[in-house]
């Protein structure tokens, strides 16, 4: 009964000591499972955590260049800005310029109409007083020709011929501002002019050859001659008589 007892113990005992064994081959291998199991985790998180970091680097690169472009962006609309200031400065400086110089000429062609509208006034009084000049020479010469006709009207009938052969003469000299030169020697030849007669009438039309007025010349040289006419028509006379 004793060895009965004992190798039943022992069976007993094989049999906890298998089991035993068999919960630690179970505990090794649920440990090695359970290790597998957590390298593929640490690996997946490692996976997972390199995507991450490889996001966040995207991430931030493209935040980087983007702040950049932004930056380059407002960059260049400051440059832009600052050139639009600096232009419209321009612009403004030239529009001053441009103002002051309008004004000035503005200035000049105010003084300019002032000076013109002396002038017109000033010509108008030379104008004035040309024509006043020309109506008291028309009476002297109109004078002169009543007086030339009453001389005449006076002569016998020879000299009466030869005197309106002078003023048909005169009257052409007159008329004729072209024939001046050609008319000259036959009106000196009928009046019997002297040398010093002539050279003086020469001088006469010379002095009065830059008068504005061609009937002035005509005029004056004309009244000359007329008196120069009655004072050779008195000379003849006397000699005559």
């Amino acid at each position: 009964a004793g060895g009965g007892g004992e190798a039943a113990a022992e069976e007993a005992a094989g049999e906890d000591a298998a089991l035993q064994a068999e919960a630690l081959e179970a505990l090794s291998d649920h440990a090695e499972a359970l290790h597998v199991a957590l390298c593929r985790t640490e690996a997946e998180a490692q996976r997972r955590i390199g995507q991450a970091e490889a996001a966040a680097e995207s991430d931030l690169r493209r935040a980087e260049a983007e702040a950049a472009e932004q930056a380059g962006r407002l960059a260049a609309a400051a440059r832009r800005e600052a050139e639009s200031v600096a232009a419209a400065e321009r612009l403004e400086a030239e529009l001053r310029r441009v103002s002051e110089r309008a004004a000035a000429a503005l200035r000049e062609a105010e003084q300019a109409s002032a000076r013109l509208e002396g002038r017109l006034k000033e010509a108008e009084a030379e104008a004035e007083a040309s024509r006043a000049e020309r109506a008291a020479v028309e009476a002297r010469a109109s004078q002169a020709r009543r007086e030339a006709d009453a001389a005449v009207a006076q002569e016998s009938g020879g000299w009466r011929e030869e005197r309106a052969y002078v003023r048909t003469l005169m009257i052409r000299y007159m008329e004729l501002e072209s024939e001046h030169e050609a008319l000259f020697p036959a009106i000196a030849t009928v009046l019997h002019l002297t040398r010093d007669e002539v050279a003086r009438i020469r001088a006469a039309q010379e002095a009065h050859a830059s008068a504005t007025s061609v009937w002035g010349r005509t005029v004056r040289v004309g009244s000359s001659l007329w008196g120069a006419a009655s004072e050779v028509a008195t000379e003849v006379s006397k000699y005559r008589t």
